[in-house]
């Protein structure tokens, strides 16, 4: 029945997208589905149009399941960005019904875009984890944009697709891409002199998602407190994990937005570590054009804030 309904709303959003693509002159209908791409997009198609943000709740993306009413959106688009299987794993099926009147671009796949495979084992997959599933993509760290690098290259591979879909248009694309070459360039160079300080240091992460940003300013995460499978810990691992803060000297636990206050509580219990916030995802932030520069910003502040033991 559920198949149904999306089959039904992608008919009536195929029909509306046939319209709106006869419009000349309009800046093409564009659906993104995280916040980090979706603020890559805007910076993309600033002073042209506005693309559409697909999950702006407080729901992760790995844990975003669509409803119906997404389908409409999605078909009536002329062309969607999403990361790829590896994050938004439950829009899969759904933008593969869409395929043909809709462009559905994934990211990941785009030249230059540098892809880590998920860590399992040690520290990132402790005692009484569950299996992980084995999904298309599950092999694969979906928090790419992370790494700054890629940020370019996924401004790179939307300036292409964009400027074919819409030729009036892809001057702007291109200057604009231009000027987020620059922003990122000046970001990254001061990252490399913000974060050497606290390279060293020692900390555990609520959920793996941080690997691209580690590898790029040799940050030194030693676990996580959730396994690869996304479970809340059980006995077992909630020991296990207590015991690789102690082991590593971590310095802090950093939770993300929709962490339990009372579990980050108990891993540090006793043992004199701080706990702090990250926002990989930007689910905290107002999206548009500059919530992927205060993202990383933030990202870098709270890090720093925590390790050097600063207010």
């Amino acid at each position: 029945m559920a198949r149904l309904l999306w089959w039904l709303a992608v008919a009536g959003g195929v029909l509306a997208s046939a319209i709106a693509h006869a419009q000349d002159g309009a800046a093409p209908a564009v659906v993104v589905t995280v916040k980090p791409l979706h603020s890559l997009v805007a910076g993309v198609m600033a002073g042209v149009g506005k693309p559409d943000l697909l999950i702006s709740g407080q729901t992760p993306a790995r844990d975003y399941v669509p409803p119906a009413g997404d389908a409409p959106r999605l078909a009536a688009a002329r062309l969607v960005f999403w990361i790829g299987p590896m994050l938004e794993r439950n829009l899969a099926r759904p933008l593969a019904l869409i395929k043909g009147a809709t462009e559905v671009v994934a990211v990941s796949e785009g030249a230059g875009v540098v892809l880590r495979p998920t860590r399992t084992g040690g520290a990132w997959s402790l005692e009484d984890d569950a299996p992980v599933g084995s999904g298309a993509g599950s092999d694969t760290d979906g928090d790419l944009w992370l790494d700054p690098r890629n940020a370019r290259a996924i401004v790179a591979v939307v300036t292409a697709r964009l400027g074919a879909a819409d030729p009036p248009h892809a001057g702007r694309y291109t200057s604009n891409a231009a000027r987020l070459y620059a922003r990122f360039d000046a970001l990254d160079t001061s990252f490399q002199k913000q974060l050497a300080p606290i390279a060293s240091l020692r900390f555990l992460v609520y959920r793996d998602n941080y690997q691209y940003l580690e590898q790029r300013y040799r940050l030194s995460a030693a676990g996580s407190v959730l396994g690869v499978s996304g479970e809340p810990p059980g006995p077992l691992r909630m020991e296990a994990v207590r015991h690789q803060v102690k082991l590593a000297r971590a310095r802090c636990v950093f939770g993300e937005p929709d962490a339990p206050e009372p579990l980050l509580d108990a891993v540090v219990d006793g043992l004199g570590v701080h706990t702090a916030v990250l926002d990989p995802e930007g689910i905290a932030l107002k999206p548009g054009p500059d919530l992927y520069l205060d993202l990383m910003t933030g990202l870098a502040s709270s890090l720093r804030k925590c390790l050097l033991g600063r207010d």
